[in-house]
């Protein structure tokens, strides 16, 4: 039965808005008249949801739930049904509690196609821009096996983890960032403004000019003259690598450079293969077959250079190689990994083994990552300090210099 969204008038005068299901608008017309209703607008919940770009065919660009809105369905939803609702009338709770108007419209159209007989990842298909293809294999892979309940508590617990990570590495980046922006902010007003006024002292005094004083009043002419062509050389460079983006081969070409990166190359590929490990936990947990996993675990990826080797290992896997043996074969799997993968094998417990290697990297991440914010700060304080350093010793010098001549 669909899901229709109406817009009326109560005895009062008020308007009221909400979802109701009917065979047909004119039975949700005829509900609505039977509760006191006078009906203003009446329309399936799904075709509203396509005509606000909500389907993926619709000509503008698909809203999408938010991070925050997909975590927090996840664990409501997880919680209706392992408390035994049915996932029907769990989606039916979660539209009517909604306070977004988006959500409540992406939830009554996958309420809707349940209703109808189809299984819930079909339903989030739909919407494929608010349920990646990874979340959707999950709940298919619990559907599968019989336990929804406890996939969707494992995918909420990886997205609030997620959340906390991209949370803290925000909040940690936000006094560098200030630091930095500073920083070129003082040096770009000593070398426009300041270093320009300093240097007319200088003329008509015949010193010769140290070769430090002489780059730094070039470099000050050249910022002054050509300085916004520079600024707008940056801009349209920078725009112009937004737009090279787009393409999927030059993607691949950038994430495969940032593989061979000597400082980022090792955090990048412990990035992934944490996020690897984690996501082939809950779905080889959840009783997915391990080709279907791979291949979601490749869709969920975050490194178009990683996916590429994750088709590679699934060929391999499927003509009869062990999954051990397919990830030593690539670089991009930590040597503790594939050591656990290959006890997982021997021991039949896999998805226990994915678990323990995703904690174990994580934490490694993590202790990474902390470490290089909490060099970042004194890093940028010491480049500044250094450049500032040289601009005065650019100024002194032929200070100095006159003093010398003077004395002598």
């Amino acid at each position: 039965m669909p899901a229709f969204e109406y817009e009326a008038l109560d005895g009062a005068g008020k308007r009221a808005r909400g979802f109701l299901n009917a065979d047909s608008e004119v039975a949700a017309r005829r509900e609505l008249r039977r509760r006191n209703l006078a009906p203003l607008k009446v329309g399936r919940s799904d075709e509203k949801s396509a005509s606000s770009g909500l389907t993926a065919g619709s000509p503008w660009p698909a809203k999408a739930l938010s991070r925050r809105d997909l975590m927090v369905f996840t664990r409501q939803l997880a919680s209706l049904i392992e408390a035994g609702i049915p996932v029907e009338e769990a989606l039916g709770l979660l539209a009517r509690q909604a306070e977004n108007p988006m959500v409540r419209r992406i939830v009554s159209a996958a309420r809707s196609r349940v209703q109808e007989g189809g299984r819930l990842a079909e339903a989030l298909g739909d919407h494929p821009r608010s349920f990646p293809a990874v979340y959707r294999a999950m709940v298919a892979a619990g559907e599968s096996a019989g336990g929804l309940g406890l996939v969707l508590n494992r995918l909420a617990e990886y997205l609030e983890k997620s959340a906390e990570i991209r949370g803290k590495m925000q909040a940690a980046l936000i006094y560098p960032a200030a630091l930095g922006v500073t920083a070129i902010g003082v040096v770009a007003i000593l070398i426009v403004f300041i270093v320009p006024q300093i240097a007319e002292q200088f003329d008509g005094t015949g010193v010769e000019l140290p070769m430090p004083t002489q780059v730094l009043i070039g470099l000050s002419g050249v910022l002054q003259q050509y300085g916004w062509l520079l600024l707008a050389g940056f801009l349209a460079l920078g725009l112009g690598a937004m737009l090279a983006l787009r393409s999927e081969t030059v993607r691949l070409r950038r994430d495969r450079w940032m593989r061979r990166l000597p400082l980022t190359g090792g955090w990048t590929r412990d990035m992934e293969a944490a996020r690897f490990a984690r996501t082939m936990a809950i779905l080889i947990q959840s009783g997915a077959v391990l080709p279907d996993a791979l291949r979601a675990s490749a869709r969920a990826a975050g490194n178009g250079a990683f996916a590429e080797t994750l088709g590679k290992v699934v060929n391999d896997v499927e003509t009869g190689t062990g999954l051990s043996e397919a990830l030593r074969r690539h670089d991009w799997f930590p040597g503790l990994l594939v050591h656990m993968v290959a006890a997982g094998e021997r021991s039949g417990a896999l998805g226990e083994m994915f678990e323990r290697a995703a904690k174990q990297l994580e934490q490694d991440t993590d202790g990474r990552t902390s470490l290089a914010l909490n060099l970042l700060e004194p890093a940028i304080i010491i480049t500044m300090g250094v450049i500032v350093t040289g601009i005065i010793l650019s100024i002194l010098l032929p200070i100095l210099q006159l003093n010398t001549l003077a004395l002598g």
